[in-house]
């Protein structure tokens, strides 16, 4: 039987929905929970069939602090329509007072910035989305 709480888990996943992400991964002591979350949302139809969202749109990704900090602006601050490649360093996230780089995942244009500079960022937060 697993020790982890059914009430962190439940607040897990819906911190996970609420933000965004499409897995969870939960470790407490020698227990580990992992989940999947579906990335569309289903819709109703007249009938009651349900089909899945469809975008025409090209799917945004999203560049995310590595860790817990404050957010800093790199050489190159993360602009609306600048241009990222896939290893630059697009943010700084400082913790405990060092330093630490943020690399772009992916190359594209950066569509929207969702932190100030010196704003606190959790794990996993979103920073920017781009359009690759």
């Amino acid at each position: 039987m697993s020790k982890l709480d059914p009430k962190l888990m439940h607040h897990a996943l819906s911190v996970a929905r609420q933000h965004g992400f499409a897995e969870v991964d939960l470790v407490v002591g020698g227990e580990s929970f992992t989940a999947k979350l579906d990335p569309l949302p289903k819709k109703r139809r007249e009938g009651g069939a349900s089909v899945e969202a469809v975008s025409t749109e090209p799917q945004l990704e999203t560049i995310t602090a590595t860790l817990v900090g404050y957010y800093r602006e790199s050489k190159h601050p993360l602009k609306v329509g600048s241009q990222v490649k896939k290893g630059d360093i697009i943010a700084i996230v400082s913790a405990l007072g060092i330093a630490n780089d943020v690399e772009s995942k992916v190359t594209g244009e950066i569509v929207e910035v969702l932190v100030e500079p010196n704003q606190p960022v959790e794990y996993g937060q979103a920073l920017a989305k781009v359009k690759p």
